[in-house]
């Protein structure tokens, strides 16, 4: 399968975490969120080729994000690595991503995939069906570009950038009513 707006996708996003330094001056809230969002990201691309491995080898394939949403995880990722290393993690679990979706057949972006999701809050949310295809595609062109903007805006210390055209505060992994949700959201 093809990854050019995967490829895209994290280039970009990678882009706006590395220009967010130590030195960066953050409130401490900010420069929490950042961490909360590399992290979230770092452990849902594990998630996601664990997935794309069982696409390869032909078994159903179902996405929980449990783990990238856990606030014990992510707190145990946070504490144990420097924004640098997230950074790094980030990098490096998306290009094992990569491989992994490279190396897949084209056929098998209708591969039909179970999500069993939960929000940040932890609570879970309607069990969905999308194929292979249609889940990359929305993490390249919805989930990914969301938390770039949102590494942006923090970065600049916009916090009052990041509300909906509704007024409301933006939560991670937010979305239109109308969007689905993607892993990790």
């Amino acid at each position: 399968m093809g990854t050019t707006e995967f490829d895209v996708a994290y280039r970009h996003l990678l882009a706006a975490a590395g220009a967010i330094s130590v030195t960066t001056p953050l409130a401490a809230d900010l420069r929490s969120d950042i961490d909360w969002t590399l992290s979230h990201i770092a452990l849902s691309d594990r998630i996601l080729a664990a997935a794309a491995r069982d696409v390869l080898t032909g078994l159903p394939v179902i996405v929980d994000n449990r783990n990238a949403m856990d606030d014990t995880a992510i707190r145990s990722l946070v504490a144990l690595t420097t924004h640098t290393q997230r950074v790094d993690l980030v990098s490096r679990n998306a290009a094992d991503l990569g491989a992994v979706i490279r190396a897949t057949p084209d056929h098998a972006a209708d591969m039909p995939v179970k999500l069993h999701l939960v929000g940040r809050d932890g609570q879970p949310v309607p069990e969905q069906r999308l194929s292979w295809g249609d889940l990359l595609r929305l993490r390249a062109t919805e989930h990914l570009p969301g938390h770039t903007e949102r590494l942006r805006l923090l970065a600049c210390a916009e916090w009052s950038a990041l509300t909906t055209a509704r007024g409301r505060p933006f939560v991670s992994g937010s979305q239109p009513a109308s969007a689905p949700v993607l892993p990790g959201q």
